[in-house]
């Protein structure tokens, strides 16, 4: 496996680009975004970033478009592609907007280090269905303290709010606001998305501990216990609703379905978790593990990062990136596919990162079209 991968570190840079290209996102597809272009190194801790687009009902060479995220000038954003927690990826809940979080305000490695301690702008953009990227820095940070910025989601208007640590989970009005403002109550998120007009977001362990909330899918509060679906308060606090099982509570991306009666989890090191409401409690189904195809001895981890599930069939399709990888990180990793018939369902590879210095981490469907209804964002 080893000869493979780095065979096809020397092909990584033609074989995402020389396929026949399409000149937009097509719908229903899936859209991943990935760390590395195959020649930086992952551990260098700044990675360009690109979204790339795949069939969701089969296996794909290659991405049939690609958008390139700026990596200098006015428009450049990138993440960490090394660090654990960074690189969500969502769509707006008009659908039209992808969303991705990360740092600029300077150019790719003009600044040396670890990205989330340098005195270098926070920022996201969104990009739409013809692929045209609109960047935006929220934040300036000191560099005082260690802030990772995970991930952000918009409701498709100027609203946007965002997942982080060191209080990086936050409300923001782009077109309103010079600076964002921050949950004070809710110190670390790790991924978030907005589902039939609610703001969900994910604790693990560590982040729950810290709260003083068991890890799982959380819901706001306006901080007097009612219900804040999109909150804009500095006093909103969490309140939980799917609380993870103790050994999967490792988790990153999720997903719920519209009715509010079934939900994943991705956990980092055991895979994929199912979760179902009966009687108004929620109970663990089922864990989906990801078979690997990296030897144990040289295997980062064993489970799921990003996650997006198809709940218009019958059964419930989900699409999730894993956690495998070389040097101790994400790496030559893969886009998976579960149709969720039971517990023993096949776990189906879409894609696989072509380069050691590739790595998939945020998964959304593709966005769609501006209908002549819609105000342009």
């Amino acid at each position: 496996m080893e000869r493979i991968v780095l065979a096809a570190i020397a092909l990584a840079a033609s074989g995402l680009t020389s396929a026949a290209q399409e000149t937009h996102f097509l719908p229903k597809h899936l859209a991943v975004l990935r760390a590395g272009d195959g020649q930086v190194d992952l551990h260098l801790k700044q990675a360009p970033v690109f979204i790339d687009q795949f069939a969701s009902d089969r296996f794909n060479d290659s991405p049939s478009f690609t958008v390139k995220i700026a990596t200098n000038g006015p428009e450049t954003l990138f993440f960490n592609g090394h660090a654990a927690t960074e690189g969500i990826l969502t769509r707006s809940a008009d659908h039209r907007l992808l969303a991705v979080a990360g740092y600029g305000g300077v150019s790719l490695l003009q600044s040396n280090g670890v990205p989330s301690q340098l005195d270098i702008d926070r920022g996201f953009c969104t990009v739409d269905a013809a692929g045209i990227v609109r960047t935006k820095m929220y934040k300036r940070h000191p560099g005082e303290q260690k802030m990772n910025p995970r991930g952000i989601v918009t409701d498709g208007t100027n609203n946007f709010w965002g997942c982080g640590n060191a209080f990086g989970t936050f409300y923001c009005n782009a077109s309103e606001q010079a600076e964002p403002l921050e949950f004070a109550s809710i110190p670390n998120s790790r991924a978030l998305r907005i589902v039939n007009g609610m703001l969900y977001v994910t604790l693990n362990g560590p982040d729950a501990n810290v709260s003083g909330l068991p890890a799982g899918i959380l819901s706001f509060e306006d901080g007097h216990g009612n219900a804040a679906p999109l909150p804009q308060s500095g006093e909103s606090t969490l309140k939980s609703l799917v609380a993870a099982v103790p050994s999967y509570s490792k988790i990153a991306g999720f997903d719920l379905d519209p009715a509010g009666t079934m939900a994943y989890t991705a956990d980092t090191m055991a895979g994929i978790q199912k979760y179902v409401k009966t009687n108004s409690a929620w109970k663990f189904a089922y864990n989906f593990s990801i078979p690997q195809t990296i030897d144990k001895e040289k295997n980062h981890a064993t489970g799921c990062f990003g996650l997006v599930v198809d709940f218009s069939g019958k059964a419930p399709v989900i699409y999730a990136t894993t956690t495998e990888g070389y040097g101790g990180c994400v790496n030559s990793n893969r886009v998976v596919r579960i149709v969720d018939t039971n517990a023993t369902a096949t776990v189906t590879t879409l894609a696989q990162a072509p380069s050691a210095s590739m790595a998939y981490r945020g998964i959304e469907f593709t966005p769609e079209k501006l209908s002549l209804n819609t105000a342009s964002k």
